[in-house]
């Protein structure tokens, strides 16, 4: 019998990874964690958004901010402005501004602030203006780091993420659970996972937070990225043999 594991990314966005799961000989099952809500924009927040050919570059953390912004920005941009650089977290991500005619740049390995950071539009910032569109929350390294480097950064919270309170534990038991965010793990959490289950991290950071937790049946992924985070399960399964 093929080992179960459990997708927690929100609806809508499990699909590649379930696919890759059910392809590599596992047997996927979805309950998300998360649910993704859109924010009301105050008048600074859309006046960034109005103001976007000002920007040197424009920054999505996520496809849902892909998402969101584009339903946020046709109403003000029926054409989009030229000479912006659009800047992707990871490869999903930029194929999301891709195909509504965006094209953007994305770190080749990482998919984390810190990978986005090293990009070459990224360096050279004085007197430069960055827009940042992301969820609330989340880490202050990169608008800080670009502020180091001479820009004026603007940031814009599309949407807040919350526990989604219809989770339940898949019956049977499932053996392993894919945690691909922090805040992920923190509604995980409320549910007590079994002690047995295996969690796969995204990243050291997801995995420090479960560790903190006292958790220790982890395994670490290189990145979230859906095919980082199969071949870690894979690769940890077959050390375990």
């Amino acid at each position: 019998m093929s080992l179960r594991v459990l997708v927690t990314r929100p609806a809508g966005q499990e699909a590649p990874v379930m696919a890759l799961l059910a392809g590599a000989g596992f047997t996927p099952l979805h309950q998300s964690t998360l649910c993704i809500e859109p924010r009301v924009l105050d008048a600074r927040e859309r006046g960034y958004l109005m103001n976007l050919d000002q920007y040197h570059a424009v920054f999505l953390v996520s496809t849902n901010a892909v998402r969101l912004a584009l339903e946020a920005l046709t109403d003000y941009w029926p054409q989009w402005p030229v000479g912006v650089h659009w800047i992707a977290v990871g490869e999903a991500t930029a194929a999301a501004l891709a195909n509504a005619g965006l094209p953007a740049v994305a770190p080749q390995t990482g998919f984390n602030s810190e990978a986005v950071l090293a990009l070459p539009a990224l360096q050279s910032l004085e007197e430069q203006q960055v827009l940042v569109l992301r969820g609330e929350g989340g880490r202050p390294l990169f608008a800080e780091t670009l502020a180091t480097r001479g820009a004026r950064v603007d940031q814009v919270a599309l949407y807040r993420r919350v526990c989604n309170p219809a989770f339940q534990w898949p019956a049977p038991p499932v053996d392993a659970a894919l945690v691909t965010s922090v805040e992920s793990w923190h509604c995980l959490q409320q549910h007590r996972p079994p002690q047995q289950m295996l969690l796969v991290a995204g990243s050291a950071r997801i995995g420090a937070a479960i560790r903190a937790a006292g958790y220790g049946n982890l395994t670490v992924a290189a990145s979230p990225h859906d095919e980082d985070m199969v071949a870690c399960l894979t690769q940890h399964l077959m050390k375990s043999r």
